[in-house]
Order: C-alpha cells, then sequence, then structure tokens
C-alpha cells in the first residue's frame, strides 16, 4: 500500500519520500523493543510517521496500543513529525463487511489514542465499512477475510492520500506503477467509486493534516 500512495502522489506531481518498516505480525509494541525502527526517526526530519498496529491488539489489548503508541507518538513528535494513525479494517463479518463488534473497538481505541496524542488518523476501516454498504459487488477482502484484493488496497491508498496531502484522490489513475513495478489496475470506473467513498470518508469524520510534502511509513 505505501507503494500505491508514492505512485498516486507522484502522478500529480508531489513527488514524496516514502519509506516502510514492517515485519509479519508486528506490533508496536514489538517495534519499539527492537529499537531498529527507532533508529531510522534519529537524523531524518520526516514530515509524517504512519502508526499502525498489530491488527488484533487494539481490540484484544487496546491497554498495550495505548501504552505504545503513546511512545511512538511521543516519539514522532521529539523528531518533528506528525504522527498519523492507520485505523485499520476488521475481519470479514457475515454481512459482508467488517464485523462490527471489531470494527467498533478498533475506532475506540484508535481515536482514544488520537484524541489523548493529538495525532492524525486515517480512517482506511471506515471507509471499507462505507464502501462495502455503498458497493457490496466490490471486492475489498481476499478469501480468507482479512488481507486486502487489490481494490482494498487502492481503498487504503486513497484514504491515505487524502490524510496525508489534503487532497482529493478523484481523477487519480486506476492503473499504478512504481519502478516499472505494476501495482494494480482498477477499471476506471470501480477506481472513481473507490476514490469518492475515500474522500467522502476522510471529509465527514476527519480534518487532514496541512502539510503535504513527504511522508513516511512505520514502522
Amino acid at each position: 500500500m505505501p507503494a500505491m500512495v508514492k505512485a498516486m502522489a507522484d502522478s500529480r506531481g508531489l513527488r514524496p519520500d516514502v519509506h516502510m518498516h514492517a515485519a509479519p505480525a508486528a506490533s508496536l509494541q514489538s517495534h519499539w523493543n527492537d529499537g531498529s525502527a527507532r533508529k531510522k526517526l534519529e537524523g531524518t526530519a520526516w514530515d509524517f510517521v504512519i502508526l499502525q498496529d498489530q491488527s488484533a491488539t487494539p481490540v484484544v489489548a487496546p491497554e498495550r496500543t495505548m501504552e505504545f503508541g503513546g511512545k511512538w507518538c511521543a516519539r514522532v513528535r521529539s523528531a518533528h513529525g506528525m504522527p498519523v494513525l492507520f485505523l485499520t479494517w476488521g475481519r470479514k463479518g457475515a454481512s459482508g463487511g467488517p464485523e462490527p463488534q471489531e470494527q467498533k473497538a478498533l475506532l475506540d481505541t484508535y481515536l482514544e489514542l488520537a484524541r489523548r496524542e493529538k495525532a492524525a488518523v486515517a480512517p482506511v476501516g471506515i471507509a471499507w465499512e462505507n464502501c462495502l454498504k455503498r458497493h457490496p459487488g466490490i471486492p475489498l477482502y481476499q478469501a480468507d477475510g482479512r488481507h486486502p484484493t487489490a481494490e482494498g488496497s487502492y481503498l487504503a491508498a486513497c484514504v491515505m492520500y487524502c490524510t496525508l496531502f489534503g487532497k482529493s484522490p478523484a481523477g487519480l489513475p486506476g492503473k499504478l506503477s512504481l519502478k516499472g513495478v505494476l501495482l494494480c489496475s482498477i477499471p476506471a470506473d470501480r477506481a472513481r467509486k473507490l476514490q469518492t467513498v475515500a474522500m467522502d470518508t476522510c471529509r465527514q469524520l476527519f480534518s487532514p493534516p496541512a502539510k503535504n510534502r513527504s511522508g513516511a511509513t512505520g514502522p
């Protein structure tokens, strides 16, 4: 998804410098304890640092998200950056959208962390809910009911584009490539629907931060 955000921004001439620090099933706590992600913040003035906890932690152990999310937000601010919380989607429920109680727990934890730390929020999970209500025929989940399809990743990237740059994703290409690698090829009409859902969600729920220069993803 970070590559999609960069490809979107590049298509509009924004040219952000994007880096990602991630590991399978890693949490904010494990990244904090590992220390290597913290080193990436040293000596570089990132405008934004996107923080995402392991998918289940904000639901089953919200106190850990609050504790280590707070540590990360403080570290990002000490490096003169803006922390941005990636509000994720819940597992696929019986209705085809995110499981309602899980999504509510994700929303509550991330919003409480954002209020406490004065962080920005990228409302990706809420955009998924909205999209699956408006356009149930667009598949956002892979067969495992957790991971995103190309459309799911594209929607998440559109939300992140809105949040970071404060710009509408309307008119962005559905076919995205970066350094010669094809990232996705979303039909134009479907891309427009995803762009509209992303922009509507950001407008309705959150005010995007004003900075619009370079961004970092991670840890």
